[in-house]
């Protein structure tokens, strides 16, 4: 299922904000800012209606600011490689709501294949290379295909209630 619906409550938020890289200069010693990264926001205890995830994060550092606890709402979810639930939509009674974009969306399923590709390609070459390797080719592409499945599945849930 990727659609929930009811009330939001929050237990707690983890992550968020940004981790700056620094750069010293070998000659004056000076430090120099190189880079901001974004640390991803994980919603720790989340409940909506009777479904309680014990950990759930959000697509997008900004999306975290459309979730409103108390809220009716619904919430759209895939799977991230199989293993972590990801915010992809919020549909609010009472507050505006966010859908992913299409460029994004597409961004995100190139991103399942290529890091699902990267984790499972040593232990799929492990376990199934020795019998044979279409063997290991399948079950390297096991896990992005299934989380790209739930994501296509949580895309095609929400743009069917946002149009």
């Amino acid at each position: 299922m990727t659609k929930y619906s009811g009330e939001i409550s929050v237990g707690a938020v983890a992550g968020g904000g940004h981790v700056v890289t620094t750069r010293e200069d070998a000659l004056t010693g000076q430090q120099h800012t190189t880079s901001a990264i974004p640390i991803a926001v994980e919603l720790i205890s989340f409940k909506i209606g009777e479904t309680f995830f014990r950990k759930i994060r959000v697509c997008q550092q900004f999306v975290s600011q459309f979730i409103h606890p108390g809220d009716h709402a619904s919430i759209y979810v895939f799977k991230q490689l199989g293993i972590t639930n990801v915010i992809v939509g919020v549909k609010s009674s009472q507050f505006p709501s966010y859908a992913i974009s299409f460029r994004r969306f597409l961004l995100m399923i190139f991103a399942q294949y290529f890091f699902g590709i990267l984790i499972c390609a040593i232990p799929a070459i492990l376990l199934f290379g020795w019998i044979g390797n279409w063997l290991a080719l399948i079950g390297m592409l096991a896990l992005p295909t299934y989380a790209s499945w739930t994501l296509v599945q949580a895309w095609k849930e929400m743009r069917a209630d946002f149009v």
